[in-house]
Formats: C-alpha cells, structure tokens, sequence
C-alpha cells in the first residue's frame, strides 16, 4: 500500500480537519494533533494525516498491531467528525494542553512585570527567580515570591535630611528630572524636619534662570544661597557654608560629553562632597539606564527617583538601580515643597513597582 502523509493547520479543529477532509477525502487517517504557534503570535491547530494510495487498500494479511492502530486512528478521526456535527465535546487530543503550568505561570509574571514597566529581559529573570523561590503554585505565594525577587534588586539609604553630621551632597542628572525642586524639598526636610541649618549652592549657570530659581527658594526658606561660577567661588561658597549641617549643590543638566565631564571633575574638587544621581522615573528604563552611563564620571554613591506621579510605568526605575547598582535613598511623586519627596525603603519601592 502506498501511503501519503500530509500536515495541515487551521485557526481551530474544525478549519483544519476541513482542510484535510478536502485535500485527502473522507477516508484520511489522523496521525497527530497539536497545538502550535501562527502568524503574529495567534495559536493554530496542526493535524498530521495519511491516506492510502490505493482505491481498495486489502486488510486481509495486515498484522494485529498495525490493525489495532488503524482502528485507534479511524475512532479519531470520528471523534473530530462528531465534533464538528455538534454531536460530542472536545476531543482530548485537541483540547490545550497545559505541558508544562510553571513555563504559564512565569509568563504571566513576566507580562504583569512588563506592564508595570520593567524591561522584558529583566522581568523574565524575576519571573523565573520568583517560580523557583515559591512555597506552592497559587497566586498569593507566587505573589509573595515575586516581591521578593524584586527587593532583592534594591538597595536603599537614609535620605539626606537625616543624620546630624556635615554633608555636603550635589544633585546631578539630565536636564528636566527636576533637581532643583528636589533640593528645595530636600532642605525644607532638613529645617522642618531635623531641625539642621542649610545652605544652597548653585553651579548651574549654564541655564538662563537656573541661578535665579535656586535663590528664589532660598529666600522662601530664609537660608543663605550661593552661585558658583568656577573653582574658585565653589570653594569660596563651601568655605561660606561652613557653619552649615547640610550644604546642598544643583548642578547643570549638560549632555554633551566634555561638558559633563568637566562639571564633574569641578565637584571631585570639593572634599567630601556626594554626588545623588537624579533619574526622572517617567523617562522610562531604556532612558534611565542611559542617563546612569552617562553620568558614570560623576561616581555618584546614591539616587534619587522624581516624577513617580507622571511615571506611566514606575517599574521602569528597576532597571535603572540594576544598571547604577546604587542605593536608592528617596523619591518625589509631586510639585509640592516638601509634601511630595519620600524616604526610600524596601517595602515602598516594591508596592510602586508592583502596584500594591
């Protein structure tokens, strides 16, 4: 007997036995079912068939094995008719098969990371972090499993409004992350709050205004302001400072390369002094991971997270503590001063990520 084996796909069991059905005749013979994927991610069914190249295929002779598999494979092909006539529920062998539940738990954890933000790649690596570190395969521990992946990610500091002893910490980051309100809310923290004296400094003079909007907050706050304008003044308005508990400098958002560097080798100048890198959470992570890269020279020892509230993924600022690998030590979701910046901590920065 010659045989004839064909594979055909359709968006469903019915479209594709009716495929087989007009290719090879009612006489065809169910080799396989299975599920696989289509055009643009959709699922289709696959069925394998065979016929016989004769007209009159002669049972008579056949072995007891391969008539057995015959007859299996002729009862599937009436389970399928039957399907298709209404007469009978789902065959078994095109139901979806579940091969393999941890491979649909993890995806579902990956996809609700990417929504919340977090970058496919690195929300695949807590997906399946999470499925290996759960105590049961319900939501609740899979739940509890994936916030602990993604503290793990996080590393958190005080804030810098606490603490009793001098700091002087310069505020650094893109253009438009919002440096200067911060470090009016910063200070507001500071005199309200820890109850320390405070001076404001400002190296940014790159920016028409920038000198002008710092000292405006200084008088608010009734703190004593400074405008540095090379090596020399910065010294000058440190050394001005110095009964200060907490000197904070603003600095220019440059993005050309040599102007960042030069602005940061001004600041290593001062003794002491911290770099906080300040990275805008509604840049998105591709956006923020860049800005870490680029203010590298800077070597900044913490970071400050803005504009939670406009972030439309607050996941994203996950990739961007993986890629610094500093520790996060506040965020602002806000325009008011100082209502809107927070201390981080582990617990919080988890609940933003995963939203609650």
């Amino acid at each position: 007997m010659n045989a004839i084996v064909k594979t055909f796909r359709g968006r469903d069991p019915k479209s594709a036995l009716e495929a087989v059905r007009a290719s090879m005749g009612d006489e065809a013979i169910i080799l396989n079912t299975r599920e696989v994927g289509g055009i643009l991610g959709r699922r289709e069914v696959e069925i394998t068939a065979v016929r016989s190249g004769n007209d009159g295929p002669d049972k008579k002779g056949r072995p007891a094995d391969i008539e057995s598999e015959v007859a299996s494979l002729r009862r599937a092909v009436e389970d399928l008719r039957a399907e298709l006539h209404g007469g009978k529920a789902e065959p078994k062998s095109m139901r979806p098969r579940n091969e393999n539940p941890s491979s649909d738990a993890a995806g579902r954890l990956q996809q609700r990371l990417i929504e919340r933000g977090v970058e496919p790649s690195l929300a695949g690596d807590l997906a399946r972090e999470a499925l290996r570190g759960a105590g049961g395969p319900g939501d609740k521990e899979l739940t509890l499993a994936l916030a602990q992946a993604v503290r793990s990610r996080l590393v958190t500091a005080r804030p810098p409004w606490e603490g009793e002893e001098r700091r002087i910490v310069a505020l650094v980051g893109p253009t438009g992350v919002g440096k200067t309100t911060t470090i009016a809310k910063i200070a507001a923290h500071a005199l309200l709050d820890s109850r320390l004296k405070v001076s404001l400094v400002t190296v940014d003079t790159y920016r028409i205004g920038a000198s002008e909007h710092i000292q405006r907050y200084g008088e608010i706050m009734n703190v004593p302001t400074h405008v540095a304008r090379d090596e020399a003044s910065l010294r000058e308005a440190i050394f001005r400072s110095g009964d200060a508990h907490l000197v904070l400098v603003d600095t220019a958002g440059r993005s050309d390369p040599a102007a960042l560097t030069a602005q940061a080798q001004l600041l290593h100048k001062v003794e002491g002094l911290e770099c906080h890198l300040v990275l805008c959470a509604a840049s998105g992570g591709r956006e923020m991971r860049a800005a870490a890269k680029r203010f590298h020279a800077y070597k900044a020892g913490r970071m400050i997270f803005s504009k939670l509230d406009e972030s439309d993924g607050p996941g994203s600022l996950l990739s961007a503590a993986v890629e610094a690998k500093l520790p996060i030590a506040c965020i602002t979701d806000g325009q008011r001063v100082p209502e809107d910046i927070h201390p981080a901590t582990g617990q919080g920065l988890v609940e933003r990520i995963l939203g609650g």
